[in-house]
């Protein structure tokens, strides 16, 4: 009898290790694997009324933060530490193509991953505002829906009750 909570386990777990990390492969190999990783994602994400994974949404959280490290530097596809081949090919990245070609790709790949975060838990998209600030550098975004902080004057000395502390 099929559970669906046993069952969207082992779906996960195996989600989570998507590449696997044998160099050797041919790139058919890689592409099919890649291919076949994000088809798994999206319909394990395409499962009505389940809430996914912390570890599945973490994994993903930092895919999404390697595709905006590669937009903002495109020379980052070069970090072997923290970018595989496996990945680049998951996500269509080029790293041979020219900078600016592969920063489009990344930026493509993480417009498309931010999309499904804000279908699997609803949060507000991060996508417009981070490319915002990219293209127009440290200057002022404009700030929409940003709440501002409430700056409260931090007092070094408060003030004395009227009494002094005696012996």
């Amino acid at each position: 009898m099929w559970h669906s909570g046993t069952g969207l386990r082992m779906i996960m777990t195996g989600l989570t290790d998507c590449t696997v990390p044998d160099r050797n492969r041919h790139m058919t190999g890689v592409a099919l694997e890649s291919r076949l990783c994000r088809n798994a994602e999206k319909a394990a994400e395409s499962i009505g009324d389940v809430r996914l994974p912390d570890f599945y949404l973490e994994k993903l959280n930092g895919e999404l933060e390697n595709l905006g490290r590669i937009a903002a530097s495109p020379d980052a596809v070069h970090d072997i530490l923290h970018i595989s081949p496996d990945f680049l090919t998951k996500y269509g990245i080029d790293k041979n193509a020219s900078a600016t070609e592969r920063s489009c790709q990344a930026e493509k790949a993480y417009r498309e991953l931010d999309a499904r975060f804000v279908r699997m838990t609803g949060r507000r998209p991060y996508a417009d505002e981070f490319f915002a600030f990219l293209r127009h550098g440290k200057e002022k975004v404009a700030e929409v829906d940003r709440p501002r902080p409430v700056h409260k004057p931090i007092l070094r000395n408060p003030p004395s009750k009227g009494r002094k502390m005696g012996i």
